[in-house]
């Protein structure tokens, strides 16, 4: 599964979010129309990107990662994975689709994973975490 290529990017991590959803379409067409979704796909997004001060929500996710200093790693018709650090966090995100074993459908995950390289910058992310980790899964989900 394309979850190895995410440990192959940041095996390590402290803080793993991941969510998964079934949609009825062939892994490329979901993969290429989540990555054509605005980052800020309705109003409550809006909303949290607004109070997080994180502007080109209007933007398709493929051109947003950029914004938040998140490079292609890997990119295929079923996969995206992206890489980026901040203030000594490492910050690992996929996003991949892969056909269900059913055969009924396209299994649609995100996983994001964080890595904090000394002490300081893992407190730091923890308190921000603590703040905005609910608020990032209800992003995912929606």
């Amino acid at each position: 599964m394309l979850r190895a290529v995410l440990d192959a990017v940041l095996p390590r991590y402290q803080v793993r979010e991941y969510h998964e959803t079934t949609v009825h379409a062939s892994p490329e067409a979901a993969l290429a129309a989540a990555l054509a979704q605005p980052a800020a796909c309705d109003p409550v997004v809006g909303a949290l990107f607004w109070l997080r001060r994180i502007p080109g929500g209007n933007l398709p996710l493929r051109e947003f990662f950029p914004r938040l200093a998140i490079r292609p790693a890997i990119s295929t018709a079923t996969a995206f994975i992206g890489l980026g650090d901040l203030l000594g966090v490492t910050i690992a995100f996929g996003l991949w689709a892969v056909p269900r074993s059913s055969g009924d459908g396209t299994t649609l995950a995100t996983e994001t994973r964080v890595y904090s390289a000394d002490s300081a910058a893992r407190r730091r992310f923890h308190l921000y975490w603590l703040v905005v980790g609910p608020f990032s899964a209800l992003i995912r989900r929606r």
